[in-house]
């Protein structure tokens, strides 16, 4: 049976219409539950009232990370799912059956903890699945080689081409807006690290992964597109949440891959030099 976890803040149209038009199209046996980040009992209830295919559940909104967990340890306490579909509620389905071939992907391969579709932004790219980039070149270099690089040289250098270029198979970070897990193996990993209200989540999760010999899949062979429907239109607003991506970012590279809190700092100090300049 298939558990899906879905973190709902402030949308509830689009969470309804979710669930209506999209997990519709799912033929296995499966439990919904949705996570109302931020909701008092009340409005989770009337929530539940348009959705009487999901559980719903109030929460208080301590970010992703949280809200799925608290939505992954529910389903396991009341279904026992074999597989846990995390998902957005921005997200259609582009192949009808993509949530049987990810728990198709995930028996066929004991490897595999997690198991992801091609995710298409609504330009036609692929968001996922990315390589790991280490932190100076990743938040530092990248910016700094600009006028020096050639940009095809560039893209060869920091791996940007890599989402268009994978292949079925194991990969380092899939996208978390529409992922399967393995149930048994996302528990013994520690599900998502909820130091992070949000931004970082996939790495982390891939790195915990690893660490109990499991790897994310990926399956290009059914795709999903990612509606993200997020405009920045202030300079102010696009700084505050690339800061916030950093500070997570930081406590990933730092917390699990080994960086110093030293060379996070100085990397930090350039980091945010390059965003003024951006935006200015």
């Amino acid at each position: 049976m298939i558990g899906i976890v879905i973190v709902s803040y402030r949308s509830d149209d689009e969470t309804v219409g979710f669930v209506r038009d999209e997990l519709c199209h799912i033929s296995s046996p499966h439990k919904i539950v949705v996570v109302a980040n931020g909701a008092s009992e009340e409005e989770a209830a009337a929530l539940a009232a348009r959705i009487p295919e999901a559980d719903v559940i109030a929460a208080p909104n301590r970010g992703y990370a949280a809200g799925n967990n608290l939505g992954f340890m529910y389903l396991m306490e009341k279904y026992s799912p074999d597989y846990v579909l995390i998902s957005n509620n921005d997200i259609h389905f582009i192949s009808k059956n993509v949530v049987e071939v990810l728990a198709e992907t995930l028996a066929a391969h004991p490897e595999a903890g997690l198991a992801g579709p091609e995710v298409l932004g609504t330009d036609g790219l692929r968001q996922s699945p990315e390589p790991y980039l280490g932190m100076w070149n990743r938040y530092v270099w990248m910016y700094l080689a600009t006028p020096f690089m050639s940009a095809a040289k560039k893209r060869r250098k920091f791996l940007l081409d890599a989402p268009s270029e994978a292949v079925e198979g194991p990969c380092y970070k899939l996208s978390g807006s529409f992922f399967m897990a393995d149930a048994r193996a996302f528990a013994e990993a520690g599900m998502f690290d909820e130091a992070t209200f949000l931004y970082a989540e996939e790495n982390i999760l891939s790195d915990r992964m690893s660490r109990i010999g499991r790897v994310c899949w990926f399956t290009p062979s059914v795709s999903v597109l990612h509606e993200h429907g997020e405009t920045i239109s202030k300079d102010f607003d696009f700084r505050r949440r690339a800061w916030m991506q950093w500070r997570s970012m930081k406590y990933y590279y730092c917390t699990y891959r080994g960086v110093s809190r030293l060379s996070a700092f100085f990397a930090g100090l350039i980091y945010r030099c390059i965003l003024f300049l951006k935006t200015i």
